[in-house]
């Protein structure tokens, strides 16, 4: 098996799996909005909007990767261009520095803890977004410093 048929095989696999991870947020947005929850947990007024705003952003950047693997499928210069990055050296040296799959994972599981802690506890909340930006933040700044030192 080549190396392109490798590539087409691995994002086919994450196409299916990032669809079915759109599911999640909506499920448990689906969830917690049930009367059972409503009436045995207090939902904090000043949450209603960053709950939401935080299921847009993740169902945002879940929505922007399945468009990129879709156009891989589809469009033969882009499909070109996404295999001519996956191969470059300098690329995938500062993807290994930065791009640890424990970041990725930890990013969206603190997303979708953000949407829990937003039906039960403002503290938790704030505690959540406060880590997560904080990850974010040291992220951007060590991906910088590698693009710029490689």
């Amino acid at each position: 098996m080549d190396s392109r048929e490798k590539l087409k095989k691995g994002i086919k696999t994450r196409l299916i799996v990032m669809s079915l991870s759109t599911l999640l947020p909506i499920i448990l947005l689906i969830v917690f909005n049930l009367p059972f929850f409503k009436k045995e947990f207090k939902v904090y007024g000043d949450l209603f909007f960053l709950r939401y705003a935080i299921f847009v952003l993740l169902e945002g950047y879940i929505g922007f990767k399945i468009y990129r693997y879709i156009r891989f499928f589809c469009d033969q210069e882009y499909a070109d261009f996404f295999a001519l990055r996956k191969t470059d050296e300098r690329l995938n040296f500062i993807r290994l520095k930065t791009n640890a799959m424990v970041i990725k994972i930890f990013i969206y599981v603190c997303g979708i803890a953000l949407i829990i802690a937003g039906f039960f506890n403002a503290f938790v909340f704030y505690t959540l977004l406060s880590i997560l930006c904080a990850v974010l933040v040291i992220y951007l700044f060590v991906y910088i410093y590698y693009s710029r030192k490689y």
